[in-house]
């Protein structure tokens, strides 16, 4: 019998209170500091003679591989804090 149903109840409404995430500005200390560039090899055409030419090869991909990393965490962290990292000697 529809007459003796009771009527449908709207869903209670849901109100969600805005959620709230923390954001840090920057980045943690040890993350900032700018990259340490050893020194390189000796430039003396005798001894780099005496390093196998594969050898050498390795340590000059090692060395660029190198190059390119600390040039990509210096321009991140001058990026966070302008002018924080010297630029690198050309």
């Amino acid at each position: 019998m529809p007459a003796c149903t009771r009527p449908a109840e709207a869903p209670p409404a849901v109100i969600s209170a805005p959620i709230v995430v923390k954001v840090k500005d920057t980045p943690p200390a040890e993350l900032l500091g700018c990259a340490d560039r050893p020194e390189g090899l000796p430039e003396d055409p005798a001894l780099i003679a005496q390093i196998p030419t594969r050898i050498r090869a390795g340590i000059i991909r090692l060395a660029r591989a190198f190059a390119a990393n600390a040039d990509h965490l210096d321009r991140l962290i001058n990026w966070n804090t302008p002018a924080a990292c010297p630029s690198p000697k050309g």
